[in-house]
Order: C-alpha cells, then structure tokens, then sequence
C-alpha cells in the first residue's frame, strides 16, 4: 500500500518555476498594474503535505498621481513582496508587502 502512495505522488505534475513566476506576476499585475516585478529568490517548499513555490522579490509601483512623481523619493514605490504559489493547480495562496 504504502508503494502505491508513492507512485501517486511520483505521477502529479508540478509546475516549473518559470510558470510559477508567470501566474505571480500575471497576479499582482492585475492588482498594481504598470507596475515592475522582479522575482529575486523562489523554493518549492512542502506545506502541509502540499508543493508549494515561495518567490520573493521587489515590486516597482508606478506613481498613482501626477504630482506624487515629482514630491516623494523614487525608492517610496519599490517593495519587497512574497507570493506562494500551490505548485500543482497553480493557485495563489497568499501574499504580502513587506
């Protein structure tokens, strides 16, 4: 029994970090759009017995108004940010601003 478990798990399809990536930056795009990602570290972690990729990176926000881009410093729009990404279904678990 414990054999068949094991070949269960040895035939799901996990996703490639490249596509990991993909559906992350498809994401936050969609929440801070014209916005810079770049991707700085990722792990594919296990989870509470589920795959999961955790990528971390920085978030370049473009300015909301016209007269913030000249007023604040450049460095007030970049973030560091975590996603986790469940690396079976591609499903977005989670994410913060730090």
């Amino acid at each position: 029994m414990k054999r068949k478990d094991v070949e269960m798990v040895e035939n799901k399809k996990f996703l490639t970090e490249a596509e990991a990536q993909q559906i992350a930056e498809k994401f936050l795009l969609a929440k801070h759009f014209q916005s810079k990602l770049d991707f700085i570290d990722s792990q594919l972690i296990d989870k509470d017995n589920v795959q999961v990729y955790q990528l971390q990176g920085e978030i370049t926000m473009q300015s909301r108004g016209s007269l913030d881009r000249f007023v604040g410093p450049k460095a007030a729009n970049k973030h560091k940010f975590k996603i986790e990404i469940e690396a079976q279904r591609g499903q977005v678990l989670g994410y913060e601003f730090t």
